[in-house]
């Protein structure tokens, strides 16, 4: 009587091979989803591989056939903010809140920091976003060095005033001399159309009391 033969055994390596093209593949996914996300939001092409790994064929192959990438110059430094009037540094300080809560607070990777981070800043403009995707992109950078981006070169700082966290330079010793933005924001709002027009549908205190 023959002996009965045992079921072949998959090699070991064979097994491994398996699981690493299945989680290569679901990685792949994940990077292919994020991308669209960022190119939804106006990202460029350079920026979308930066953030993913994505290489720039396959990117310009899957998304920019009918969207081109937006024009301009990369952003290799945090200058423009400095620049910026104060109701753009105040909504460029709600974005960094955000962003540093989720990155920090409740771990979320860099890169689904940034994207949940920027729809849900999103979500409280009540007109068009004066923080494009591509200078959200670049104050997540300059906050925590992240993606090649060198030392931070921003930082939130507590105003002693209102409380609330706005951006600074980092290693700023002398930013609550002049008070926040939030309270430029607030001993200006009656006299100054521009930033009444700006926050017509919202409540400048409470977004101030929101970001402390």
């Amino acid at each position: 009587m023959a002996t009965p033969r045992c079921p072949r055994q998959r090699p070991a390596r064979s097994r491994r091979s398996a699981i690493m093209g299945s989680l290569y593949a679901e990685t792949h996914i994940r990077a292919l989803q994020l991308a669209k996300q960022c190119v939804d939001m106006g990202a460029r092409i350079r920026t979308v591989s930066r953030i993913t790994g994505l290489e720039l064929p396959m990117l310009r192959s899957m998304f920019y056939q009918d969207t081109s990438s937006a024009p301009g110059r990369w952003l290799e430094s945090s200058d423009w903010y400095h620049r910026s009037s104060v109701v753009d540094r105040a909504e460029a300080s709600i974005f960094a809140v955000i962003f540093d809560t989720l990155l920090v607070e409740h771990g979320y990777r860099p890169s689904e920091a940034l994207v949940g981070a920027y729809r849900l800043y999103q979500e409280r403009c009540a007109l068009a976003p004066a923080i494009p995707f591509e200078r959200a992109f670049n104050l997540a950078c300059e906050m925590h060095g992240i993606w090649d981006s060198g030392p931070p070169q921003l930082a939130l700082h507590n105003c002693r005033r209102c409380h609330s966290r706005y951006l600074v330079a980092a290693g700023d010793q002398t930013a609550d001399l002049g008070g926040c933005v939030f309270c430029k924001l607030l001993k200006r709002y009656h006299r100054d159309p521009h930033i009444q027009a700006h926050f017509v549908a919202q409540n400048v205190v409470a977004i101030a009391s929101n970001v402390g």
